[in-house]
């Protein structure tokens, strides 16, 4: 499958482009809200989806390169792993990819932001930027979660011993966006560790012939299938970004909300006006930082804000409740007792999961869950 995939988007790369790359320079300073001349490449990329200006969070940040250590993950270019002074361990991490013809750099001002803020931010880019595609950059995501993995035991790191190995986020602008997508479908042990997705403005490509019709030799929709996974996502779209994007017709940020299953804790932000660098904006930003403190920090008081509809948005849905807060609390009664631990028992004897009853956040249900919901208890 992993064959075909690569040999499919070798074969796309002549089909569907994102915008920026097809720009000459003048025409590239002239969409300069969505794209920027590469002086090295000699070619328009996109920004990265913006990451919001100013990172305006209460801690200052440094980076580790690659010279310094860090990880040279074979699944990816040029890994940047920026980290928080003085905020308290151990770090939750979110990392980032970009899109279409823009390397890991395209993404720095989200990791300063996020980093800001007290997680551990990363980016890489994609190993070829113009004929690597969703299914290699969302396998360099995978592989970036190692990276992270190692730097925490590593101990010439100034992050040795100051990571949380179990909490990240994958996410990504356009391309880099669809890819943080197919990342949470991977069978790849990595995948257990993420809590959430974000995905800024993506673009996803994935072919099913046994699902999809087959149009001008290629067999490209989406469909529910294809995202079957449970991992909370947080998608920002635009409102007219398919007019930017007409060969992407049923592959953006509506049509994967739409397509992850109803069970999936998910959320849609489609801003108002906006095309495909909408991500660019304050109120996206800061709803992807809300999704990050909920799902990684376990922020639990931001939840009322979290799913306030933002008053630059056109569309705003999600399946993310509120209305259960308490960990342990199975049987959503407002409080933890005897009552819940019958239920988690019986649930670890029937074979079923319920990500409530999961406490220590392993994708499985077992002993040690029990373990700790007593001490919840008895705390």
């Amino acid at each position: 499958m992993r064959i075909k995939l690569i040999l499919i988007n070798i074969i796309m790369a002549g089909f569907i482009y994102s915008e920026c790359s097809d720009l000459s320079y003048d025409d590239c300073l002239y969409w300069s809200y969505y794209c920027e001349w590469n002086d090295e490449t000699n070619q328009c990329q996109e920004i990265g989806g913006g990451g919001g200006g100013e990172a305006d969070g209460p801690y200052d940040y440094q980076i580790i390169t690659e010279s310094d250590g860090l990880r040279n993950g074979p699944l990816y270019l040029d890994g940047r792993l920026y980290y928080p002074i003085d905020a308290e361990p151990p770090f939750k991490s979110i990392i980032f990819t970009p899109g279409y013809g823009a390397g890991s750099t395209s993404m720095a001002d989200w990791a300063e932001y996020f980093a800001s803020y007290g997680f551990t931010a990363m980016i890489i880019g994609p190993n070829d930027e113009i004929n690597e595609w969703h299914i290699g950059r969302a396998e360099g995501l995978i592989d970036a979660i190692t990276t992270i993995k190692q730097e925490n035991e590593r101990i010439a790191s100034p992050l040795y011993g100051m990571i949380d190995s179990d909490s990240f986020i994958v996410s990504g602008y356009s391309m880099g966006g669809g890819a943080s997508q197919i990342a949470l479908t991977l069978d790849h042990p990595n995948v257990s560790s993420i809590k959430a997705g974000i995905a800024l403005n993506p673009t996803i490509i994935l072919e099913d012939c046994d699902l999809c019709p087959i149009d001008g030799g290629y067999c490209i929709c989406l469909v529910p299938e294809m995202l079957d996974h449970d991992i909370p996502t947080f998608i920002v779209a635009g409102q007219f970004e398919l007019n930017e994007l007409p060969d992407y017709d049923g592959l953006l940020g509506q049509d994967i909300y739409n397509n992850t299953p109803e069970t999936t804790v998910k959320m849609l932000f489609e801003v108002a006006g906006g095309g495909h660098g909408a991500a660019y904006e304050t109120e996206p930003r800061e709803k992807a930082l809300q999704w990050a403190q909920y799902h990684l920090m376990e922020d639990f008081d931001i939840c009322e804000s979290l799913i306030q509809e933002p008053s630059t948005a056109s569309d705003f849905q999600t399946t993310l409740s509120c209305e259960q807060q308490i960990p342990g609390d199975i049987n959503n009664d407002a409080s933890v007792n005897v009552q819940d631990v019958i239920l988690m028992v019986n649930l670890i004897l029937a074979n079923e999961y319920n990500n409530v009853a999961d406490l220590n956040s392993d994708n499985l249900l077992n002993v040690q869950d029990v373990v700790q919901l007593v001490n919840i208890i008895l705390e």
